[in-house]
């Protein structure tokens, strides 16, 4: 704690307190009272109103005679734009880390029906364990043909975002793209990458996406459903004046 800051104890803490969360602290036990009050010389006034703004913000409960609990972790993901988990996740203030499970370049028939390419077109297949701080989030699994993907084989992809590096390395971003997102029941592999104890609802999210008329990418999402929610916003004027336009559109003459 900063004495000089002209910042209060208490936000000085709540700030700390805020980072080791978003970092996978706590999972197992959040500190008692007693405990933050010794590591950070503060008084008991003093962590009773940072740990009141977190339960404020939703990050805790607390519960008496068990103390003081984090609540599960959530991710939001803003739905209709092309984004990256990494920059997301980073945005949000969340460490994001990847374990690499498969990193090579594959031919696959199914595939290359998918691209419209020939059947011994190559492919670079990369498959991840995505986290949020120790959390496990997502698994992750994505074909990119090879004629985009070559400068791909040699990245450690272990704390990097898969867009991000097609961008630094081969100028390429994906322009446009869609998804399609089904409930689905966690199957034993899957459970066990992703730390569920029994089946658990989660996200299957198949995404396309293009740069400029080429299909650029294939993805596969498994991500918890009780780590993850996607957001949708609407605006009514704007909702109205799209209606006016589909309309006069196919209004017959």
């Amino acid at each position: 704690m900063d004495r000089d800051s002209p910042l209060p104890l208490w936000a000085q803490l709540l700030e700390d307190l805020k980072s080791r969360i978003a970092a996978g602290e706590f999972v197992d036990r959040f500190p008692t009272d007693k405990e933050m009050i010794e590591q950070y010389k503060v008084s008991r006034q003093t962590v009773r109103e940072a740990v009141r703004r977190l339960e404020q913000d939703g990050v805790v409960i607390r519960h008496r005679g068990r103390g003081t609990i984090l609540t599960e972790a959530r991710f939001e993901q803003q739905l209709g734009t092309v984004y990256s988990l990494f920059r997301e996740l980073e945005r949000a203030g969340h460490t994001q880390g990847s374990k690499v499970i498969v990193q090579d370049r594959v031919t696959r028939p199914e595939l290359a029906r998918k691209f419209q390419v020939p059947e011994d077109h190559e492919f670079f297949h990369l498959e991840r364990l995505r986290f949020a701080g120790n959390l496990e989030v997502a698994i992750d699994e994505v074909f990119i043909p090879m004629k985009f993907a070559y400068p791909l084989l040699g990245v450690n992809f272990e704390h990097t975002g898969l867009y991000d590096e097609l961008e630094k390395l081969a100028q390429i971003v994906p322009t446009k793209g869609e998804e399609r997102l089904s409930p689905v029941i966690l199957n034993q592999e899957e459970m066990d990458l992703l730390g569920c104890d029994e089946p658990t609802a989660a996200f299957s999210i198949q995404r396309t996406t293009y740069f400029g008329e080429e299909q650029l990418e294939y993805r596969e999402t498994t991500v918890r459903g009780d780590r993850y929610c996607f957001v949708s916003s609407f605006d009514s004027s704007k909702t109205e004046n799209a209606s006016n336009i589909t309309a006069a559109r196919y209004q017959p003459t």
